[in-house]
């Protein structure tokens, strides 16, 4: 399962600790890390993006341009480093199409880095929790973790299945309507109309972009698989075959969405 994951720590030391067990579980295939940084909680406003990898992150900007101007973008580096992630694995078509969601997801961790906490932001493949869990828990490294495709496939149905519901009532109410009513119900309802088949179009988009990020993650497992020992080789053969069959969903959904 793909998740999105924020590991805070009390300090420099271990935070450094636990990112290095991070690439070595990495490595030996028992999670495939995706992209992934490290920031600091300097005061209540400002963090400090210290390390940031991993090939959906080559074009963002470099870690000292992530400062100044943009610490309020989205929660200042720690909120735009899950901007980034979410809007690569959801297949974000633009800055708003995301931004209530990963504002729900910087909530959660809001809270919990008080300042001169250390943290790690990840996005990885894993098969069960148990084994980051264990790994980090030496280092003192709290774990919040967010399903976020399947969560933000949830709250993109929710409001596809409100606007939907909202245009049922609103044909309904034409339907009872006196006479001097009828004409603002129906501006009403073509505005919701609008508002539908813009939302679809951004669901193909979102879809479609989602389906190459899928397609460039199997292409570089199937680089690590051919240099990869044996038993790596079965993991991460596992792991690709999720990938496919998430490929799969997505061209179901986009079926669905030209039907």
């Amino acid at each position: 399962m793909e998740n999105l994951l924020i590991i805070t720590f009390p300090d420099a030391e271990n935070a450094l600790e636990g990112l290095n067990r991070l690439k070595d579980l990495d490595q030996l295939g028992d999670i495939n890390i995706y992209n992934m940084a490290m920031i600091r909680k300097r005061d209540n406003q400002q963090f400090d993006l210290l390390h940031q990898e991993g090939p959906d992150l080559g074009v963002q900007p470099a870690a000292g341009a992530i400062g100044g101007t943009l610490i309020g973008a989205i929660g200042g580096p720690v909120g735009m480093t899950i901007g980034m992630i979410t809007g690569l694995a959801i297949g974000s078509v633009g800055e708003t199409d995301s931004l209530d969601f990963s504002d729900k997801v910087l909530d959660k961790v809001k809270n919990t880095l008080r300042v001169g906490d250390y943290a790690i932001v990840l996005d990885l493949e894993e098969d069960n929790e148990f084994i980051v869990n264990s790994y980090m828990e030496p280092y003192r490294g709290v774990i919040t973790r967010t399903d976020i495709v399947s969560q933000y496939d949830a709250y993109d149905q929710e409001q596809w299945n409100e606007l939907n519901k909202e245009i049922d009532d609103e044909e309904q109410s034409l339907k009872t309507a006196i006479d001097k009513d009828k004409a603002a119900i129906k501006v009403k309802l073509d505005k919701l109309k609008k508002q539908r088949d813009e939302k679809l179009e951004k669901m193909k988009a979102r879809s479609a972009k989602r389906k190459k990020h899928l397609e460039d993650k199997i292409k570089s497992f199937d680089e690590k698989i051919k240099t990869a020992g044996e038993k790596a080789k079965v993991k991460l053969n596992a792991h690709r075959k999720e990938l496919k069959d998430k490929l799969a969903a997505i061209d179901a959904k986009l079926d669905w969405a030209f039907a």
